[in-house]
């Protein structure tokens, strides 16, 4: 139950994001010689993006790994000189929801205060772009639904990693009924997300429901049909190219079908791919292969 939002998230490193932390880390020497106003030009120009996408194309998981806590804290001090920044928040949304599912075994409590940090950015950044969304964020379901009706299809993004955030700190507080309230709000922004865009970052709404249908027994929600439909979908939409999409079908789907067979063939279809199978994938797909290898050797322990 605690990883039902993590979807492509799930302990593990989004290749974006560690791309980002690297930029990030980057321009701190810049920061501290040429100021925060012309990084923050920067940062909405191509050097940002330079940076990300070489990053992503980096095989090395662990060292990208470790620029992800300086380049958290600076994106921290940015947006205090940037509240309303929409670019900012969602992508302090987006990296510390990844960060916090690095830590959610080990460090169960610290990943829920980070998950409750990334919340809040996604939130602002939802009411940054529209304040009529404020309101709405504390109504019940039915009203909340009134969300559609403001947003447009340029929200895509940052309601995708509005309700990953959010989604991540509910299953940080299973515990609180009034957390768990919440859970249809998130299912339904993701939703919307599907249908606006379902090729969104490879998929990934698809597989964000496919962790939801299965995580979920069937008198909460889940149904494990429309787990299977949603991680094909995801997988056809990738290419398969997308490692993580498979690791994500195995450790949830195949799981909470008792399909072993499909488990085992689920990893080892990522262990044996080539990590470049797509370049700019190379960093999210080594994760995978690392989380591949950690449940194959959990398999006697989970079937």
């Amino acid at each position: 139950m605690r990883h039902l939002y993590h979807i492509s998230l799930a302990a593990r490193v989004d290749s974006s994001v560690l791309a980002r932390g690297c930029a990030w880390l980057t321009l701190v020497a810049m920061l501290c010689t040429t100021g925060c106003g012309w990084v923050q030009s920067r940062v909405t120009g191509g050097l940002m993006e330079d940076v990300a996408l070489a990053t992503a194309r980096h095989d090395d998981v662990a060292l990208v790994r470790q620029a992800i806590p300086p380049f958290l804290l600076l994106m921290d001090g940015l947006i205090e000189g940037s509240p309303t920044n929409v670019r900012l928040l969602t992508d302090a949304a987006q990296s510390y929801t990844s960060y916090a599912a690095l830590l959610e075994v080990e460090e169960p409590d610290r990943a829920a205060l980070l998950y409750g940090r990334a919340r809040a950015y996604g939130r602002r950044a939802l009411i940054a772009k529209h304040a009529a969304v404020g309101p709405l964020l504390k109504q019940p379901y039915d009203a909340f639904t009134q969300v559609s009706d403001v947003l447009t299809p340029e929200d895509v993004e940052i309601v995708f990693w509005a309700a990953s955030s959010w989604g991540a700190w509910i299953s940080a507080h299973l515990d609180s009924m009034a957390a768990i309230a919440q859970l249809p709000h998130v299912i339904f922004l993701m939703e919307w997300v599907l249908q606006q865009d379902e090729a969104f970052l490879d998929g990934a709404p698809h597989v964000f429901l496919g962790v939801y249908h299965a995580a979920l027994p069937r008198l909460m929600g889940g149904a494990p049909e429309r787990s299977h439909a949603h991680f094909d979908r995801a997988l056809e939409i990738g290419q398969r190219q997308s490692l993580m999409v498979q690791v994500q079908m195995a450790r949830y789907y195949a799981r909470q079908i008792f399909d072993r067979d499909l488990f085992v063939a689920l990893l080892e279809e990522v262990i044996q791919a080539p990590a470049d199978i797509n370049q700019d994938l190379t960093l999210q797909n080594m994760a995978a292969k690392e989380q591949a290898r950690a449940l194959l050797e959990q398999a006697d322990e989970l079937f």
